[in-house]
């Protein structure tokens, strides 16, 4: 003799593959969305990294004799996983004494290394650095 619960029904096959099938997209959009974070984590630590390394470079910059600013345009720093070049542009210059003067902008840009799987800055400064009177 079949003996059955009365009023009681289970869940059928179809339903449990529908249930699982539910369940599996949404842990796909969780972990596609954890894989987005981190690499979101990832990014803002090189801005950060790239961002101190250009202060660094810009009060490097700021020591130097102005005189050798002009003249130099690439500065290297591999050793922290980051190219940083500099480009100086002189926007006013009046070499004549007694009013010798001179504006320029220095532009510092990082790069991530390597450069060719990187090719857009991760940070940018620029400022403007003056001799002379006012």
């Amino acid at each position: 003799m079949k003996r059955g619960l009365v009023g009681e029904r289970g869940f059928t096959l179809t339903e449990l593959m529908v249930a699982v099938l539910i369940l599996g997209v949404a842990l796909v959009a969780v972990v596609y969305g954890m894989n987005a974070t981190l690499a979101g984590i990832r990014l803002g630590e090189d801005a950060a990294e790239a961002t101190n390394l250009l202060r660094r470079a810009a009060e490097e910059t700021r020591l130097e004799p102005f005189d050798t600013i002009l003249n130099h345009v690439w500065a290297d720093y591999r050793m922290s996983g980051f190219d940083v070049e500099r480009t100086v542009q002189v926007l006013e210059s009046n070499p004549q004494p007694p009013n010798q003067r001179e504006l320029i902008q220095v532009v510092l840009r990082a790069w991530r290394l390597p450069r060719a799987e990187h090719p857009v800055p991760v940070a940018t400064w620029t400022f403007l650095l003056y001799r002379g009177g006012i």
